[in-house]
């Protein structure tokens, strides 16, 4: 159905009927129900999604073996933030989840020495998403502490100790 006729269809319809839908919809489509979750609901209410993801991601980092330890799931950690951006209301509420991302791995690689092209695309493109929302809002003083804690912890891996330290660099005004 094209946008049109959904917009024709809607103004045909009387107010109560139109509240009807909205309510079919709600009970219907889940992801209908996490956008009003998201867009009127209460601090709580995101924060508890936002708890659920963080909770996701850290299960796809989970593995059993330290001597072969499990791949993590870049895929589906990348699914999970994508879905969770774009019910996201406020894009200063994803600097956590992006922070939250690279330290996650970060601390996967130091636990079980492992080490591989995908998880360092995740931590360095997390990180600088987060930079990027975090020069964005003006919020500097507010996660400071927390970059420098994370561009430290990288600084074990040549491959993104260099590329972390630049995104760093330009989102704080370092020269």
């Amino acid at each position: 159905m094209r946008r049109s006729t959904f917009l024709k269809h809607i103004q045909n319809l009387e107010e109560d009927d139109l509240r009807s839908e909205l309510t079919l919809l709600y009970d219907k489509v889940k992801e209908v129900k996490q956008f009003y979750m998201m867009e009127i609901g209460s601090e709580q209410d995101r924060q508890k999604r936002y708890d659920k993801a963080k909770t996701e991601i850290t299960a796809k980092f989970k593995t059993k073996s330290y001597r072969r330890p499990r791949r993590p799931r870049i895929q589906k950690i990348n699914k999970i933030i994508s879905e969770l951006k774009q019910i996201s209301v406020f894009n200063y509420e994803m600097i956590d989840v992006y922070l939250f991302c690279s330290e996650t791995g970060l601390a996967f690689m130091n636990e079980y020495r492992f080490d591989s092209m995908p998880l360092n695309n995740l931590i360095t493109k997390s990180f600088e998403k987060a930079l990027n929302l975090i020069a964005e809002c003006k919020m500097e003083n507010d996660y400071k502490e927390r970059c420098i804690d994370i561009n430290l912890k990288s600084k074990r891996y040549y491959e993104i100790s260099d590329l972390m330290q630049q995104h760093f660099e330009i989102a704080f005004d370092f020269a």
